[in-house]
């Protein structure tokens, strides 16, 4: 009897929704074969956006430490000061499916649990969610070479007022020699689909990730006398300014870097003159605001690279190839080097700053607002809108009997390609039949607020057929998908993991 009653119970959505979106997103990756409808929920954009302004809100977003090295990808969590040398629970292994041995993947910022990193210097930018292992390429920015040495500053960032992602890229190219052209720096705008020229007060000297707060980033003017500043420059006007650091009237400070607390402040770390035995770290506690700055607390000259208010501090030793997490006791002084607890993770193959990120777990996916302004609009016959939206899943079990386990990819992908073909939405998970703008434009090629018609239909005709992918698909392999915002993305991952595993003489 009891058996009966729980078979029956049925959690409304609104409850459902309100009782996952408190959880870790560890645990709603695991969730997502519990049934179908917690499947359906947990792919949904919309869900995941909820998800993460509850976690924001309540402030449990979940800290991590991206480490790239030639050999592999690592996470390392920051929650709790636990650290033992060695594997544990909090250091992970993470697949990046594009990396190639040998090679480092360089991380260009994170923003929102999504992270922008680069395979080359001129090509291959991506947008990567760790935790639920979506991924997107971005065009190839344009820097007027292909023989670029390096990347001297970059950064990624999201400004809400526009609602808009933008990467910043500044590269330094090999063969130039006008020294006017020999810097250029790009911005992607997500909302364009594309990459543009500006005119950036970046200096080259050096390397650096762009510090993101208050929707800007900020680099360290490393020129600048006697008045110390860093430039910001904000995502939505796209403009630059100097954010001015303070200066401390019994030692002459010496900047190295600006970063961001956990909690959002901006915050810059100095070295004292004459001795350089400390490192000062200050705050702003109000943004812009000069008389804000204060001292936060001194550590050991090294390099941090994590930071929060309560005194948890991620620090990079400058002598060997070495993390050291180090916890700062919040009651006690922070200036006496004796009631610091240090604790250290090796790790080995690091080359640069931009081997470290730090970055949140979150699902949000990196969707694409509009796409490229040349991309014509696909009129969708009514017809043939209707007839997907008419197909249920039942009908699909029916036409594709198997689920994908793997070694039957051949004949699963056989299957589903007469079904696709049928009801002519092949080009959907061949990525031939391109997505409209999202948004229509006026007579002068700017984009407005009016809703592309033929968007929607190519919307709901691609999330309908995703929704028949993801019904044959076995549940072990569902969490492989999880961030697919398009069934040409879902179909890729799918090829790109079992093509080669497949058992039969004809894949």
């Amino acid at each position: 009897m009891a058996n009966k009653k729980l078979q029956k119970t049925h959690v409304p959505d609104d409850i459902l929704v309100k009782i996952l979106s408190r959880l870790p997103v560890k645990s709603l990756i695991r969730f997502i074969c519990v049934s179908n409808r917690w499947r359906f929920l947990l792919y949904d954009p919309q869900f995941a956006k909820y998800h993460f302004k509850v976690a924001s809100e309540q402030q449990t977003l979940s800290p991590s430490l991206l480490i790239s090295t030639a050999s592999e990808l690592r996470s390392v969590h920051l929650e709790t000061p636990s650290f033992a040398i060695g594997g544990n629970s909090l250091v992970r292994n993470l697949s990046f499916p594009l990396k190639q041995q040998g090679r480092a993947v360089k991380v260009l910022g994170s923003c929102n649990g999504l992270v922008c990193v680069a395979l080359d210097f001129h090509e291959c930018f991506y947008i990567w969610n760790p935790s639920t292992r979506f991924l997107q390429k971005l065009p190839d920015p344009d820097f007027g070479s292909e023989e670029i040495r390096r990347h001297y500053k970059y950064g990624f960032g999201y400004a809400s007022t526009i609602d808009d992602y933008k990467v910043v890229v500044g590269a330094e190219l090999t063969y130039e020699t006008d020294r006017a052209n020999k810097y250029p720096v790009v911005v992607f705008s997500l909302r364009a689909n594309s990459w543009k020229k500006i005119q950036a007060p970046l200096s080259p000297h050096g390397h650096s990730e762009g510090a993101l707060s208050n929707e800007a980033l900020h680099w360290l003017h490393t020129s600048c006398r006697p008045q110390p500043v860093a430039i910001a420059f904000d995502l939505a006007k796209e403009e630059f300014r100097n954010v001015m650091l303070p200066i401390c009237e019994q030692n002459e400070l010496g900047y190295r870097r600006v970063g961001v607390l956990l909690e959002g402040c901006l915050c810059a770390w100095a070295n004292g003159f004459p001795d350089f035995e400390y490192l000062e770290i200050w705050v702003m506690r109000e943004y812009n605001v000069y008389e804000s700055w204060t001292v936060l607390f001194k550590v050991a000259n090294d390099v941090p690279i994590f930071i929060r208010e309560s005194g948890t501090v991620v620090m990079r030793d400058r002598n060997s190839k070495n993390v050291e997490l180090i916890w700062l006791d919040k009651n006690q002084d922070k200036f006496k080097k004796d009631v610091v607890s240090r604790e250290r993770y090796m790790i080995q193959g690091l080359d640069s700053g931009n081997d470290l990120t730090q970055y949140v777990e979150t699902l949000l996916p990196f969707v694409s607002i509009v796409c490229d302004q040349q991309t014509p609009v696909v009129a969708i016959p009514v017809s043939h809108l209707i007839t997907v939206q008419e197909i249920t899943v039942q009908n699909i079990s029916i036409m594709v009997p198997m689920k994908l386990t793997g070694p039957n990819f051949t004949v699963w992908k056989w299957l589903f390609l007469q079904v696709l073909r049928k009801y002519r939405v092949e080009g959907l998970v061949e990525g031939t039949e391109i997505c409209p703008p999202a948004f229509l434009f006026d007579t002068n090629g700017k984009i407005t607020n009016q809703v592309n018609p033929a968007f929607e239909k190519w919307m709901d005709r691609d999330q309908s057929v995703m929704v028949w992918l993801n019904s044959r698909i076995s549940e072990d392999l569902l969490p492989y998908t999880v961030g697919a915002s398009s069934s040409h993305a879902l179909w890729m991952i799918m090829k790109k993991r079992f093509a080669d595993a497949s058992d039969s003489p004809f894949a």
